[in-house]
């Protein structure tokens, strides 16, 4: 039994699936992303999502990472339904201890075997400080 925000979210996803099969035409012309290897943190909702589904439909890999696995299955699966294995799920809490992130990151990696381009989408909230007052390790 489905409620009725668990269709909609499901009639949602399956209109954003069906517009996978053509390449935006706001790439410009020679530019050619297909096959190439993409990372999207913060891929779970929100922009993180409509970068994934932008880019699979211009012909990458999707390495979908988030904390919310379910959405990313969701979001996965669907991608998949269009045919391969274009994009998997990766857990990745971006506030989480470096080697935390690097295992991600790693899983990532495995997946495809490389990672092309990076899309660091991810939100956090609470106190921001400038990148030139904080450790690579913070970052």
């Amino acid at each position: 039994h489905q409620t009725r925000d668990s269709r909609n979210k499901q009639q949602f996803m399956a209109e954003k699936v069906a517009k996978i099969t053509r390449v935006p035409p706001q790439w410009p012309m020679g530019f050619d992303l297909q096959g190439k290897v993409v990372m999207v943190t913060g891929a779970s909702s929100g922009l993180g999502l409509e970068f994934c589904l932008d880019l699979a439909k211009a012909g990458c890999r999707i390495i979908a990472a988030a904390r919310r696995t379910g959405r990313l299955k969701t979001l996965c699966d669907d991608i998949n339904a269009a045919g391969g294995v274009n994009a998997v799920a990766v857990e990745l809490n971006v506030t989480a201890d470096g080697r935390t992130i690097d295992a991600a990151v790693q899983k990532a990696w495995e997946a495809f075997g490389r990672i092309d381009a990076l899309v660091n989408n991810a939100g956090v909230r609470g106190g921001i400080k400038s990148s030139l007052d904080i450790t690579e390790e913070e970052f």
